[in-house]
């Protein structure tokens, strides 16, 4: 048994887990989301000794490295310093009510004649490339697979902080930080690891329309929460959770301002399954 560290007690059996302290942290924050991020370095030592630096300005809870070893840099009842400037649908700022996940991962990786390399010129193997479109990108290339026994290790973790904490969502980077940062990037299966989390039955993502000449999405469950934008029939909307008769769902193919994501509730008698 071992403690991840935040003086709640909370334990996960079987898991390797160490904790080195970083300076890079403030004071008291109550956990509302997960966010997931990838290294994009040359290994987990190299990120854990990039966080312990006070002259990086930058921290995580904890980094996951490709065995599934867990390293934890900061208690999660404290802010780390892993979100920068950030939003998601009416929410910003997300280091004070967020917990921050590091999966060791060169990220995305550059083709030169049939070779794959990382940023930092280090070559990698075919066989661990994903060929894949980023969500906010029209072009498809490549980016560094992640193992097994990391989802699994990541997946066991959430689960627990879920368990802990009153989380309300698992986002990627990409999400609070649209067009500025791609991690984690096309090669983690959001989707679907979100959709165990939150308990959906299967793996793939619901898709719905707006069946209305109109339908509003609101910031909250319920027509006394504020408008975040009106779609039009026949709109696409992603399902992520449900609540008294109200769907919590993600906007496809209309960004917002500057390009961030729309996501909010709607009245679910206005939208029909696809």
């Amino acid at each position: 048994m071992v403690i991840l560290k935040d003086k709640l007690g909370k334990t996960i059996s079987g898991e390797s887990i160490s904790f080195i302290e970083t300076p890079n942290k403030e004071g008291i924050i109550i956990p509302e989301y997960i966010i997931i991020h990838f290294t994009a370095g040359r290994g987990a030592e190299n990120s854990i000794n990039w966080f312990k630096d006070p002259t990086a300005k930058a921290s995580a809870h904890i980094i996951i490295d490709s065995d599934g070893r867990i390293t934890q840099m900061v208690e999660f009842n404290k802010k780390a310093w892993h979100a920068g400037r950030s939003r998601w649908a009416d929410r910003s700022g997300f280091n004070d009510f967020s917990i921050g996940i590091e999966l060791e991962n060169p990220g995305r990786l550059t083709k030169v004649n049939e070779r794959f390399y990382a940023w930092f010129e280090k070559e990698y193997s075919k066989d661990v490339v994903v060929t894949a479109k980023h969500k906010h990108e029209d072009e498809t290339s490549y980016w560094h697979s992640f193992t097994e026994k990391q989802l699994e290790t990541c997946f066991q973790v959430c689960k627990l902080l879920m368990e802990t904490y009153n989380i309300k969502n698992i986002l990627g980077h990409d999400d609070i930080a649209p067009f500025k940062k791609n991690d984690p990037g096309p090669a983690f299966p959001m989707d679907n690891f979100r959709a165990k989390l939150l308990g959906r039955e299967d793996d793939t993502a619901d898709m719905y329309k707006v069946n209305a000449e109109y339908a509003n999405v609101r910031n909250g469950a319920g027509t006394e929460f504020e408008v975040v934008v009106e779609l039009k029939k026949d709109t696409q909307v992603e399902f992520i959770k449900s609540k008294l008769g109200w769907f919590y769902v993600y906007v496809l193919f209309k960004p917002g301002k500057d390009g961030e994501p729309i996501y909010g509730w709607i009245n679910s008698d206005l939208l029909k399954k696809i």
